[in-house]
């Protein structure tokens, strides 16, 4: 993420700090819903999801057995951060 940020950062500082803004709440809001983006295309599994924010992607894993939402990583065109 903060790969991501210095990046945008390059660009424009509010921008960056919007990013990140919207990135993260969207990231603590999974815990309510953690259906809510959709299946990973390429799996099929249920709990592999794919949170897409501004062309990045999040994909995260539901842990029902110990209620938890692992974060796997975050990607833009195929260039893991």
């Amino acid at each position: 993420m903060q790969d991501i940020i210095a990046y945008i950062t390059e660009d424009s500082i509010t921008r960056a700090l919007q990013f990140y803004d919207e990135i993260i709440l969207k990231i603590e809001n999974l815990s309510a819903n953690p259906y809510t983006y959709r299946k990973r295309k390429s799996l099929n599994d249920e709990n592999i999801r794919e949170l897409i924010h501004k062309g990045y992607t999040v994909p995260y894993y539901i842990d029902k057995t110990n209620s938890k939402i692992i974060i796997l990583g975050i990607f833009n065109r195929n260039l893991w951060y």
